[in-house]
């Protein structure tokens, strides 16, 4: 989506919350954002990597919104084979492994390839190190712990579980900012 298109943020949502919630769940490669409280080269570095926002996979919540994911995955995979131009930015948030390693990623775009699916990497990883911000990864459908869509005309943000689940341990006023930015639901979603 052009940034043109994209709403507004409010000046004082915090950056981590808005890197998280722009690069990650809308599938952008340069978010723009703003933060009045951090540092200008801080915030530059931060825009500039797009780093993965980790996530607590024993969390209970995060653990039901892995779940509603899967549960509500056939009906996504259906949108995104329409390709619908209503429909923005579809991503996928994907389980990847090195080792004893593991990081949950958004992929955007993605495309059925044989059995499975294959995406392009879309925030930094910060754990894995033959992974990195572009590299082109495939995965089963097993390994998709997310995933979101922006419908355009009714501005709204659908799927996003995980980010839910982070959101419910942030300041309420930054919560509610993005919320009204994204029209992202959480109390439809989970």
């Amino acid at each position: 989506m052009p940034f043109a298109r994209m709403p507004k943020l409010v000046q004082n949502t915090s950056l981590t919350l808005i890197c998280g919630l722009m690069a990650l769940s809308m599938g952008m490669a340069h978010a723009e954002t703003s933060a009045v409280n951090k540092p200008a080269d801080t915030q530059k570095k931060a825009e500039a990597k797009q780093e993965v926002v980790e996530i607590d996979d024993q969390d209970p919540a995060m653990k039901a919104a892995f779940k509603k994911a899967q549960a509500s995955l056939d009906g996504f995979l259906k949108i995104h084979a329409a390709n619908d131009p209503g429909n923005n930015a579809p991503s996928v948030r994907v389980k990847l492994s090195e080792g004893k390693v593991t990081e949950y990623v958004w992929l955007h775009p993605f495309e059925k390839d044989g059995n499975g699916f294959k995406g392009t990497v879309n925030g930094a990883p910060s754990l894995l190190k033959k992974v990195t911000l572009g590299s082109t990864v495939r995965f089963q459908r097993k390994d998709v712990v997310d995933w979101t869509y922006f419908e355009l005309k009714a501005r709204r943000m659908h799927g996003n579980f995980t980010t839910c689940v982070q959101l419910a341990k942030a300041p309420a006023a930054e919560v509610e900012a993005l919320k009204q930015a994204y029209g992202l639901d959480c109390s439809k979603n989970l």
